[in-house]
C-alpha cells in the first residue's frame, strides 16, 4: 500500500487565485483573444453534475485520460453525503473514473476538472484541458 494519495496539482497553487482567473476565462468573456475554458453552471453540486463537467471537458481535452477534479472539502463531503453509494474519497474517484484532489483552498463555488500539466500555480498554460464548474447556491 504505497503513500497516501499523490496530488497531481501542486499543493502550493493558491486555489483560490487559481479558480478566479478560470472563471473569467469563458468564451463571453471580453475580449476575443480570451484563453477558452470550458464553463459549465451548476445548481448543486453532485455526482452528476461532475459527470457532466467530465463530459465537457473531455470532449475538449486532447488527453482526457490525465484529467483531475479539484474540490473544496465542503463539496466533497456534499458529495459524500448525497451519494448514499459513496462513502469516500476513493469511492468518488471509482465513480467518476478520474483522481480527485480535496483542497482547503478551494472556493465552495467552484469546481476544477484539469490536466495538471495546463496549470503552473496560478499560471494558466494550457485551457483546452481545463473545464471549470461554477455551482450555484444551494438552498
Amino acid at each position: 500500500m504505497g503513500s497516501s494519495h499523490d496530488t497531481p496539482i501542486e499543493t502550493t497553487t493558491d486555489f483560490e487565485e487559481l479558480s478566479a482567473r478560470l472563471r473569467t476565462q469563458s468564451s463571453d468573456a471580453p475580449g476575443s483573444d480570451t484563453a477558452r475554458v470550458t464553463i459549465r453552471s451548476f445548481d448543486e453540486i453532485s455526482a452528476d453534475s461532475l459527470s457532466e463537467l467530465l463530459e465537457a471537458g473531455a470532449n475538449d481535452a486532447a488527453d482526457p485520460s490525465g484529467l483531475v477534479f479539484v474540490l473544496s472539502r465542503a463539496n466533497a463531503e456534499l458529495l459524500l453525503e448525497r451519494a448514499f453509494d459513496i462513502d469516500d474519497a476513493d469511492e468518488l474517484e471509482d465513480v467518476l473514473g478520474r483522481p480527485v484532489q480535496i483542497e482547503a483552498e478551494m472556493p465552495d463555488d467552484t469546481v476544477l476538472l484539469l490536466d495538471p500539466d495546463a496549470v503552473d500555480g496560478e499560471e494558466i498554460r494550457n485551457p483546452d484541458a481545463i473545464a471549470c464548474g461554477i455551482v450555484g447556491t444551494d438552498d
